[in-house]
């Protein structure tokens, strides 16, 4: 009796085997519901910023001070406090600055020209050590790139491409484009562009927040939305995450504001 079980015992144990390896060694993300309302999210502070036009908001490594670009041509790239005091700037010969992340290997900066449709790798003292020409569609000048992060796991980029058309861009560590998600979302996380991207790592997640819409919306990695927070502030055009403390850093550039949420 027991050698007529023996081969199905043993093939029900290989197949469990395998199923687990398969799982483990999958690079696909689970699907996520989405959720049909808006999440909860909870302003801390606001503070004023002496910086003209911010826009573009990112984490420095340090786990103290965030970068922040100005889309004012030649205002450059400034260093703040998490109560918006400017800590250091870096001039830069720039035309319309958007987006900015520190790159994970060697901690140089990368920032994004909008109306260049270019991707720019800056190091700490301002010396320009890459330009990127990114070929992404669209002719309106004003409606090109705005946002960028980082992936830290595997070094993959990410850049949103503001409207007209509205995209997603995952680009390889060698800045080569390898997916482009068009962004046409509906009911909650519905959105009239995209001005700012930031990666959450505790997540594996995107966000990314309108500024004509107000709101945040967060995605998975291949752009698909999960949840979205709406938020009252107005023309926020940079979001970086703290995920550890569970911090979004919204920068908004008409009101030249640095605010603090809790999520």
């Amino acid at each position: 009796m027991l050698s007529t079980y023996k081969p199905v015992y043993t093939f029900i144990i290989l197949f469990k085997i395998s199923l687990l390896f398969w799982i483990s060694c999958s690079d696909d993300q689970p699907p996520v519901a989405p959720s049909e309302e808006y999440e909860e999210i909870t302003l801390l502070a606001e503070f004023p910023l002496d910086i003209r036009d911010p826009s573009g908001l990112a984490l420095d490594p340090d786990g103290e001070t965030l970068w922040v670009v100005s889309d004012n041509p030649g205002r450059g790239i400034y260093r703040i406090t998490y109560q918006g005091e400017i800590v250091e700037q870096i001039q830069m010969d720039s035309d319309d600055l958007e987006g900015i992340i520190v790159d994970p290997n060697d901690n140089t900066l990368w920032v994004v020209e909008e109306r260049l449709r270019q991707i720019v790798n800056i190091s700490r003292s301002g010396e320009v050590l890459q330009r990127v020409q990114l070929d992404v569609e669209g002719d309106i000048e004003n409606d090109g790139l705005e946002g960028i992060t980082v992936n830290p796991n595997n070094g993959h980029f990410f850049v949103v491409n503001e409207a007209n058309p509205r995209q997603l861009h995952e680009l390889t560590p060698q800045m080569e484009i390898i997916n482009t998600t068009d962004i046409n979302f509906s009911g909650i996380f519905e959105v009239e562009d995209l001005s700012g991207i930031s990666y959450n790592i505790t997540e594996n997640s995107l966000w990314i927040v309108s500024d004509t819409s107000e709101k945040i919306v967060v995605t998975d990695l291949n752009g698909s939305p999960i949840k979205a927070y709406n938020i009252d502030v107005f023309d926020p055009e940079g979001i970086a995450l703290d995920a550890s403390q569970r911090i979004v850093f919204i920068v908004s550039d008409s009101d030249r504001t640095l605010y603090v949420f809790n999520y």
